[in-house]
């Protein structure tokens, strides 16, 4: 990581990474994780972690802004000026908390996404493009441990007759955090996939056997989770990798479709088998009295987020965002609630990024994060057409920002500070410096 470089060069190197692993290990901690010392009884081991965890971001964006500030000649504004529009949308959340009721102790979502950005922008300023894999490798490493607490105990719950869908939970391996729901692992194994297969190309190409089993593995996990939005975003992705990676015959399609698409699939319907198995042994609650499967998604065990109704395929998202957009009026409609103004408005998130921008900071924020995302669309498509069937690592790298972009319908995603928000700018990362002017697309085409 560390090439022939000035001492105090390495030592800010080693800052800006450290700072990236602080942006990962703060999720879902907030403002109130630093008032433990006003209670004596939240004084315990738990809460003085996460205490660290959240002070570190303020530590972390207080010492960014002066390697910014006094290394700003080092910086491209031109090549960074993306990250400028994301920057705007999260700063235009921050009047919002001081004219309405909302709680400013939200500004540390404002705090946290601007100490991402300050530490892509200066990842990309002083870390080669190899140097950058490093990320990518701690992405993945923070990723799978995240994954694996969560889902483990989940999974020995499933194979004793347990539900695995819905819900969310107060864990302890996360210092009394919410533990991701069954949708937030979907993606987190997705996105774990993506870096697989960046993997195979850049360290084990010799090693395919190994992680086609990885791979599988993950493939299976998405289908026990249920989430129609991945089985779909996965379908889509997994095929266009197979049109880049191979000739399009009904010989690599049948190999194509065997590996990723039936062996999963046989996988799963054996898993759910075995627990169906398991719950006809057991005297639960589906046999002791009628219970209809939307009462039970609603039922306090599974805690989920939204009352659900039958027939609604929204999940009850429609009604959310009807209730947001007439919630908002009068001059809110320019600056918005301020960070989190979905919940407070209707006491959950909105499950869409745009309606979450409108919600958070009104049409000035809708603006800058509207713009950010025609730009990543445009450089996305631009990157992704250039490199079609030649560079596979920078496609993957598309993929994962069209993935994270489409679950942004569907859910905020990355328009909060969040693990979608730290993978979509690191993927973004590393197609900014990709110089692909219209030209170069037209004369590749035309070969």
């Amino acid at each position: 990581m560390f090439r022939e470089v000035p001492n105090h060069i390495k030592i800010i190197k080693l800052f800006i990474f450290f700072s990236f692993f602080v942006c990962w290990v703060s999720v879902s901690t907030s403002f109130k994780d630093l008032l433990i010392f006003t209670d004596s009884d939240n004084l315990n081991l738990k809460n003085l972690i996460n205490f660290l965890r959240h002070l570190s971001v303020y530590i972390c964006f207080f010492f960014l802004i002066l390697i910014f500030l006094v290394f700003n000649k080092k910086i491209n504004f031109k090549k960074n000026i993306i990250y400028y529009f994301l920057t705007g949308y999260f700063v235009s959340q921050i009047f919002g908390l001081f004219i309405t009721n909302n709680e400013i102790e939200n500004i540390s979502f404002i705090i946290s996404a601007l100490t991402l950005i300050l530490t892509i922008i200066l990842l990309d300023s002083f870390f080669t493009n190899n140097e950058k894999k490093y990320f990518i490798i701690l992405s993945f490493i923070i990723l799978n441990i995240v994954f694996f607490l969560t889902f483990s105990p989940l999974f020995i719950k499933y194979l004793n007759g347990g539900s695995i869908y819905g819900g969310f939970f107060t864990s302890e391996a996360f210092f009394n955090k919410i533990s991701p729901r069954s949708s937030g692992l979907a993606r987190m194994a997705i996105i774990i996939l993506m870096f697989l297969e960046i993997f195979e190309i850049y360290f084990f190409e010799k090693h395919s056997k190994k992680i086609f089993f990885l791979k599988i593995t993950f493939l299976t996990f998405i289908l026990l989770f249920q989430s129609r939005t991945i089985i779909f975003l996965t379908i889509l992705t997994y095929s266009l990798i197979f049109i880049n990676k191979n000739e399009i015959t009904a010989k690599n399609f049948l190999k194509f479709f065997s590996s990723y698409i039936l062996i999963p699939t046989i996988l799963f319907f054996l898993l759910s088998g075995f627990n169906s198995y398991q719950v006809t042994l057991k005297d639960d609650k589906f046999k002791e009295k009628e219970i209809t499967y939307i009462e039970h998604l609603n039922s306090d065990e599974l805690k989920i987020i939204r009352v659900m109704s039958e027939g609604d395929i929204s999940s009850g998202r429609f009604n959310d965002w009807n209730k947001i957009i007439k919630k908002i009026s009068g001059k809110n409609i320019i600056h918005g609630f301020g960070a989190q103004g979905d919940r407070y408005l209707i006491k959950q998130t909105a499950s869409n990024g745009l309606i979450y921008a409108y919600s958070s900071s009104g049409i000035i924020g809708l603006i800058f994060f509207g713009i950010f995302l025609i730009m990543v669309c445009i450089k996305t498509i631009k990157v992704f057409i250039y490199h079609f069937r030649k560079n596979l690592d920078k496609i993957l790298y598309c993929l994962i920002i069209t993935f994270l972009s489409l679950r942004g319908i569907l859910e905020t995603s990355y328009a909060v500070f969040s693990i979608d928000l730290i993978v979509f700018v690191l993927a973004l990362n590393f197609i900014t410096n990709e110089k692909v002017k219209i030209n170069s697309i037209k004369f590749k085409s035309l070969k």
